[in-house]
């Protein structure tokens, strides 16, 4: 977040958790649930001009902006960005994916990239994926990266259709999340913690589905190969929510790399070697 964004953003938590802590609670909710921004770079719209795009049709919403690179007759690779991304933050994948023969399937998440609305929660993050494979239908693998990886955490209590799952930089617990994010706004304990009480109660039809609380909700026992990848140097996930994965998933690959951080980690010739022989490996 932009500097000059944070000094009276701070300053308006400050004063409204003590005078007026309800208004506070909910601000920082809806601030939580609203992406800033979601930009494309050049690299990226480059991408976009070999693709099809198609309509992924959703309930009382405005479709879904969806992509597909490849042949639709091989096997497909879903990928999930996260925050303030876009489908097309995985395009140093896209061409090592189609070389292994498969297809490449994304979409822009809601409030994101392509894809209309406002606001969205983690639960409804992983919503937007059971729906997708419900339109598409099976995949190989999903690759998340972020948000995108926590979704998939989450949507994978109701068991998923894919043979694999590759998780780069996830989130896996909300609760220190939302803490960094008070941190960085200066916004109290007390109010934060009254701020998950109250996003629990808001999204309870989508997030009940998936657990009895936010901490509940990423605990999954769906048992396929798995590969878990985070950076030391993360600054937006600490490097603790997948290192927190690997333990409770003692089945996936785990590697940790340094120095890439949060998004350049998916530009990285390593990380994108290490998915794509994942990927292409025999399912045992």
């Amino acid at each position: 977040m932009n500097n000059y964004l944070l000094w009276p953003l701070r300053s308006f938590f400050y004063v409204t958790s003590r005078v007026v802590p309800f208004v506070a609670v909910r601000a920082a909710e809806k601030l939580f649930t609203t992406p800033l921004y979601s930009k494309r770079r050049d690299v990226e719209k480059e991408i976009l001009e070999h693709v099809e795009r198609f309509p992924i049709e959703m309930e009382n919403r405005k479709p879904l902006a969806g992509y597909r690179w490849g042949n639709e007759s091989d096997p497909v690779i879903l990928l999930v960005h996260g925050w303030t991304a876009t489908a097309t933050c995985f395009v140093n994948f896209i061409e090592p994916l189609l070389e292994k023969g498969y297809q490449v399937v994304s979409y822009d998440s809601v409030a994101h990239g392509e894809s209309s609305g406002v606001s969205i929660s983690m639960t409804e993050w992983a919503d937007l994926l059971v729906l997708v494979m419900e339109k598409i239908g099976k995949v190989h693998a999903i690759v998340g990266h972020s948000l995108g990886g926590g979704a998939t955490v989450i949507a994978s209590t109701l068991k998923l259709d894919t043979d694999k799952i590759v998780l780069i930089s996830p989130v896996s617990d909300i609760v220190g999340v939302t803490e960094q994010f008070a941190h960085a706004l200066s916004i109290p304990a007390k109010t934060i913690e009254k701020v998950r009480q109250y996003a629990w109660q808001k999204y309870h039809v989508s997030a009940s589905k998936y657990g009895t609380d936010w901490q509940d909700v990423f605990v999954s026992d769906f048992k396929v190969p798995t590969l878990i990848i985070h950076d030391k140097d993360d600054k937006e996930i600490d490097i603790e929510n997948g290192r927190r994965l690997a333990r409770q998933w003692h089945w996936a690959d785990y590697i940790e790399t340094e120095r890439l951080g949060h998004r350049r980690i998916l530009l990285n010739p390593m990380v994108i070697g290490s998915v794509t022989k994942f990927l292409a490996e025999p399912v045992t």
